[in-house]
Formats: structure tokens, sequence, C-alpha cells
């Protein structure tokens, strides 16, 4: 670990690279490897257990793992053109293969697993008795992105995600699991991690290709711009017509299926945390993605050594069985230990001096506030399962990265709250591409879309039709001109 002191995260690019290299989150000194990463223990394990909070979820709702290729036939990627058209620039190529020959059908490594899992679900389904089917994959997915905005965990060619994808009899059934997907992300994002997020409607000409509609989730980070850590699409019939998934209903009917698909970026929700949660000490981690979650160090007195060590290693032997836990007993001073295991972001500490070991205490400090806790030894368990329990609840009230969330409805507003970094901000929009243009071209800014069950809605639709509603009687305030079609979020984004 490095001795340098942390840029400040004021310097947000470069706090954030240097934290991930110097905790071992990511490694990028692969050679002639810009965007393609290692991940050594510490962030693999952090990947893993992040990965692990929403399988269970998954698990727990009536999903069931698969295992299909990374390499796609370029065919099959053509199936749905919708889809295709909307991945042609991110999709590497693989051209040549044995012997360096050209390959008579080129591959394509995996940009989304749409077309090759619809490929064996034709096969899978054939009856109403075989639906829902609801399934979910945990892999790495490429993307050729533009070099210049390869970022970290955020934006690289290959990321980590989990996939599912779910099939239905109809389009209710198919609408009731996307609120299914926002339950689950919303249950691991802000009751695991505690982050603040958006939970947005895309607008059409964003949504994903081949979707009848687009569901995200938008979070803020230190510079005022937003990241998408996750989506969910309802798919309709568009890709069982295109794919000829087909069931017998109960009435013998053979009837196109209907589908979803949710997709949580591992990399990026890691990439969130990180910014979000992280100080100029660096790291803050969740408990439940921390690889350690409670550090003990001994605190040496003259006369007390052997009494110390004997009690920080009963408390490490009765707690290991409940956390993930570490004894540090390096012969380094107790000050640097505090400094390199707040670094890597450890949620508690447990401090072992004198005054502890004589008194059959223990003292707890949190990381992301510094509070101490004196606790007795012998209700520690239940005492730190308490304060893991409530300490996503607490980062979320106490996040470094609040949510700024503001409206305008003139112009000038508009550019005066983005000039503040305001993260996402409200405005009445009459959707045409010139306007649309505009915001990105000039300003870059995208519309984020529409927000989702904020007003009592129940469906989708309704959450249109909610923001249709309250653009009523007002103008574009991009244009000027044209009416407004309905209230939508803008942001900068990564």
């Amino acid at each position: 670990m490095s001795n340098l002191k942390l840029p400040p995260k004021s310097d947000f690019s470069d706090w954030y690279q240097e934290i991930l290299f110097r905790t071992s989150i990511v490694d990028k000194r692969i050679p002639d490897s810009r965007g393609f990463y290692g991940y050594p223990p510490y962030g693999a394990q952090i990947l893993q257990l992040l990965e692990d909070l929403f399988i269970q979820e998954l698990n727990k709702t009536g999903h069931f793992p698969i295992r299909t290729p990374t390499v796609i036939p370029e065919t099959l990627l053509e199936i749905e053109k919708e889809h295709a058209e909307g991945f042609a620039p991110e999709v590497w190529q693989i051209t040549h293969g044995r012997n360096n020959e050209e390959l008579n059908i080129k591959k394509v490594l995996r940009p989304t697993g749409e077309t090759i899992i619809y490929s064996l679900f034709a096969y899978w389904i054939r009856s109403h008795a075989d639906l829902p089917l609801k399934t979910y994959e945990v892999r790495s997915v490429f993307r050729a992105e533009p070099d210049k905005a390869v970022f970290p965990l955020m934006r690289t060619h290959e990321f980590y995600w989990i996939e599912a994808h779910d099939v239905q009899e109809n389009l209710e059934e198919a609408d009731a699991q996307v609120k299914e997907d926002i339950g689950i992300f919303e249950n691991v994002i802000k009751n695991k991690v505690g982050l603040p997020f958006k939970r947005l409607k895309r607008p059409e000409w964003d949504k994903f290709a081949g979707a009848i509609y687009t569901c995200a989730y938008d979070v803020p980070l230190p510079d005022g711009k937003v990241l998408q850590i996750g989506t969910t699409h309802n798919l309709g019939q568009n890709f069982s017509k295109a794919f000829d998934i087909k069931f017998e209903s109960e009435e013998g009917q053979l009837e196109y299926s209907y589908q979803t698909c949710f997709g949580p970026g591992i990399s990026r929700i890691l990439g969130g945390i990180v910014s979000i949660h992280g100080d100029d000490l660096g790291l803050i981690l969740p408990p439940a993605i921390a690889p350690i979650q409670i550090v003990i160090i001994p605190i040496p007195k003259k006369g007390w050594d052997e009494k110390i060590e004997h009690y920080a290693k009963k408390t490490l032997n009765l707690l290991k069985k409940e956390f993930r836990i570490h004894i540090d007993t390096r012969d380094i001073t107790p000050g640097r230990k505090y400094y390199e295991w707040e670094e890597k972001g450890v949620p508690l500490r447990i401090e072992i001096g004198s005054r502890e070991t004589e008194g059959n205490k223990l003292m707890v400090v949190k990381r992301f506030n510094r509070e101490k806790i004196k606790i007795d030894f012998d209700s520690s368990i239940t005492k730190l399962k308490e304060i893991i329990e409530k300490y996503p609840e607490e980062l979320l009230k106490n996040v470094n990265v609040k949510m700024i969330i503001d409206a305008a409805d003139n112009y000038d507003d508009m550019i005066d709250l983005v000039e503040k970094n305001t993260h996402l901000i409200e405005i009445p929009f009459c959707d045409e591409d010139e306007c649309v243009e505009f915001l990105k071209d000039e300003l870059n800014i995208k519309v984020r879309g529409v927000p989702l069950f904020e007003h009592g809605e129940k469906t989708v639709e309704e959450c249109e039709k909610s923001a249709i509603k309250r653009a009523k009687g007002k103008t574009c305030i991009i244009c000027n001109e044209n009416a407004a079609k309905r209230m939508v979020y803008i942001a900068r984004q990564y």
C-alpha cells in the first residue's frame, strides 16, 4: 500500500483512479489492453459479494441460473433487425479462427445475451406449463466503447453484469415482472449497499434496441453527472416473433410469448459505490460487500502486550463464525493500521487496548463517520449484528454524494442548475429531434426520461401519462416554441 497521500476527492477523476489501484480493486497494467482490466483478489471478492446479493434476490423470486456462450455467430445477432442495428457500433468481431483462416460465418464477442439465449428458449418452451420461465446468467460482456470514453468500472470494453431473461404468457405478466425487477434492484441498491438512485423510464429514442419500453436506474456522481447502473426492459413479443418462441395455450392455440430482461450492471454499481460513499481517506464499503467486515487492531502497552494479544485472539475466535473478520498483528503503529484499513473501506474497526482487555469490552469504530461505540464482549455478536444491519440505512442517510434534483421552467434557469452540478433537472420537453440533438451536441446533456412510481402510479403506462399530464399547457424550454409533450429529467452522464 502506498504511503503517498490520496488526491482529495474534489479532484474526482484522479482520486477515483488512484483509490481503485491502491486498494487493489482494479489493475490497469496489462500491456496494450486499455479498457480490459485485471481484478485482484480484493476487488474480485467485492464483485462476487455484490453478485451474490442479486443472486439471492433472483433465487427468492423463482429464477434459475443458466450458462450460454460468450461467442455469438453474427447471423444470430442480425435476426432481430432493430436489436442488431442498435448494437452494431459496439460489436467486437471475430473474423479468423484456427490457423488464422478466415471464418465462413463471422462471430462476435457477446455484447448482450438476448439473441443467443432466445435461440435456445425456442426449444425450451413448448406449453403454457413451461411458463413463466425465469432465468439469469452471471457473466462478462463486451462493448467496443470509444477509447477516449473508457473509465474503470463505469465504461469499459469488458464489464461484469447479471442478465435475467424471463418469458411470460401475456403483457400483464410482463409488466408485473418489470415491477418485480425494480423491487429486486431497490432491495439491493438501497437496502443493502445504501446508494441513492432514481428510477426512470427512458424516452423512446433511448430505449433498449428491440424493447417496447426501458426502465433504468441512475445514481449521482461527485462531478454532477449521473451513472446508469442497471436497466429492465419489457420486450413485448418483438423477440419471440423474431426467434419463433411459441407456447401452446390452455385452449390449445399456439401463441407467441412475451419477454422481459433485467440487467444489474455489477461493474458500474461498484463504480457508483466507490464514487458515492468514498471520501478523502479512501473507500467506504457497505458491510454486505466488504471482503473484511471487521478488522481487529490490538493496541500494545508495556506490561500488557501478552494479555492484549490473548484477548484480541479470543475476540477473533468468537466473531469469526459470524463475520468476515481479520486481525492485524503487523509490527507497525496502530495509527498506520487505522490509516490503511480506512483506505480499504473496512466498515468496522475493533480497537483492543489495556482498558478493553481489563474491562472485558470492545471499542468499535465505524468507518463512515468514525463514531466510537464501546460494547461488552459477551454480547458483542448481537451488538455487532445490529450495527451492521443498520449500516446501509446510515450510509444512505449520511451519503457523501447526495442526489441533487431540481426543476426549471425556462432555459436560463436550466443552464444555471447545470452549472451548479445538479444531477437531474426536470423540464417541460417537446420530444422533437432538434431539441434532443441540441441538448446532446451543444450542452452534452441527455434526456433521462420520466420518473417511475413517484405519484401513486401502479403501472409504467400510468407513469408516462402522469408526466404528460404535468406538462399540459407548458412550452418546451429548449426551443421555446413547441408545446411540451411531457415533463422529463435531463442530466449529464457517463
